[in-house]
């Protein structure tokens, strides 16, 4: 199977590469020019906006299925410049949705649990979104596009992924937390969010099984645990010994973020269950095999 990801380089991108079977034959997209760990895999340095060259690379390849990943998606970062992010999203979804469906490639798009307002969790997948914020808008918006241009596209919403990521890429909330833990930063972590925190490597399995069984919709994926992020960030620091003594609880007045958030935006994960048969792992149990997996060039790599 012909796979081609679109921002590749990004924390699931990189765990759909570390997660592929042999005899998936692996292309991605990314905008900036370093190594890509990954051994077979084709790597491309092209960005989703520009229309001309992304039609001249699609005519010389032939993909059976294509995972869009690519995007803007720094909450704050998306408030501050929300030009910049809606042609980043919706724009370069347009244009990869388009030539998808022109070439009659099977398309995966990935959005967030950022669609919702987190008035009335845990959310199943038919629950009306009413995002917060405008990375929620986005992402609504794209899926919209998806929905319309492409009626047998999946749609997967993960939710608080961790994970390794590349040198190069965006810490999330482990990594982010193994750095200021480890050089003994204090570290305020709110108690009145929550969400069920997903690792990366399952996502990534989710989707690849989904495609194996040709499901179409949108799903779920999620862990099994709703932890608000001051628990998260203990069982952060018990899992890769770090020193818990530094987390401090508050709540989110403490915090004059740019973008609003929703308190609660956990999922039930019943169509992930029953359809596909894959049970969300505890937040422990992902911890643990994330601890047991560290990626070779990452700069935080535990020993």
């Amino acid at each position: 199977m012909k796979v081609l990801i679109t921002g590749g380089t990004g924390l699931l991108g990189q765990a759909l590469i570390a997660t592929a079977k042999v005899d998936h034959q692996l292309s991605i997209l990314h905008l900036r020019d370093y190594p890509v760990p990954g051994n077979g895999v084709e790597v491309v340095v092209l960005n989703v906006l520009e229309r001309e060259r992304l039609t001249e690379f699609f005519a010389t390849r032939d993909f059976d299925v294509m995972i869009h990943a690519a995007g803007i998606a720094n909450v704050d970062q998306v408030e501050r410049h929300f030009e910049k992010a809606w042609e980043s999203n919706v724009v370069g979804t347009q244009n990869v949705v388009d030539l998808a469906c022109k070439r009659d490639i099977r398309l995966v798009y990935v959005s967030s649990n950022a669609v919702f307002d987190g008035r009335h969790a845990p959310y199943r997948e038919g629950d009306s979104t009413n995002p917060m914020n405008r990375y929620g808008r986005i992402k609504v918006e794209c899926e919209g596009i998806v929905r319309r241009m492409c009626p047998e596209a999946l749609i997967v919403r993960p939710i608080l992924m961790y994970g390794w990521h590349l040198p190069q890429g965006r810490a999330n909330p482990v990594t982010w937390l193994i750095e200021r833990l480890g050089r003994g930063a204090p570290t305020n972590l709110v108690t009145d969010v929550y969400e069920n925190p997903l690792w990366s490597h399952q996502c990534a399995e989710v989707i690849w099984r989904a495609i194996q069984f040709d499901k179409t919709g949108t799903f779920h994926v999620a862990g099994k645990d709703i932890v608000n992020r001051y628990e998260f960030a203990k069982l952060v620091a018990a899992v890769f010994g770090l020193d818990a003594s530094l987390l401090h609880p508050v709540d989110s007045s403490f915090f004059p973020a740019i973008a609003p958030r929703p308190k609660n935006t956990s999922f039930l994960t019943e169509r992930m269950q029953g359809e596909l048969g894959m049970e969300p792992l505890s937040l422990r149990e992902g911890l643990e095999r994330m601890r047991s997996l560290p990626h070779p060039s990452h700069p935080f790599r535990l020993t």
